[in-house]
């Protein structure tokens, strides 16, 4: 009877973690996603809080044809360094409900909440992107 317990609470937590969406839960970085390539980000700016990085900008659609439609996704990677070294601090995404159409551009932000934002004042990020499951 345990070996059925253990068994039955390992498959519910195997189906919880891998059959979640990224953007729903939150995953960043994830390679199964279609990068949106015709978009250009622009005006990016760092912020700290008393809890929090923030880094907002613009993202313009640069087709001449293609409007993206919602829902689509940015999402981004934050890092620091130290001693050297160039350590992850975490990432997050947001949700677009609007279509954006060719030479539209739109304002945005992400927020990734730290309990010590002051170890994080030269915070940078990489990997910003624009993506649809």
């Amino acid at each position: 009877m345990r070996q059925y317990v253990r068994s039955l609470i390992s498959t519910l937590v195997m189906l919880i973690v891998f059959g979640c969406d990224n953007a729903a839960s939150g995953l960043t970085g994830s390679d199964n996603v279609d990068v949106i390539e015709h978009v250009t980000f622009s005006n990016i700016v760092k912020n700290v809080t008393d809890n929090s990085l923030i880094v907002s900008g613009f993202l313009t659609n640069n087709s001449s044809s293609i409007t993206i439609g919602p829902p689509w996704y940015i999402e981004c990677q934050f890092y620091y360094e130290n001693g050297g070294m160039t350590l992850l601090i975490g990432g997050e995404n947001t949700t677009i409900s609007n279509a954006l159409s060719p030479g539209v551009s739109i304002e945005w932000s992400l927020t990734h909440n730290v309990d010590n934002p002051e170890q994080y004042e030269n915070f940078t990020i990489d990997d910003l992107r624009a993506y649809k499951n």
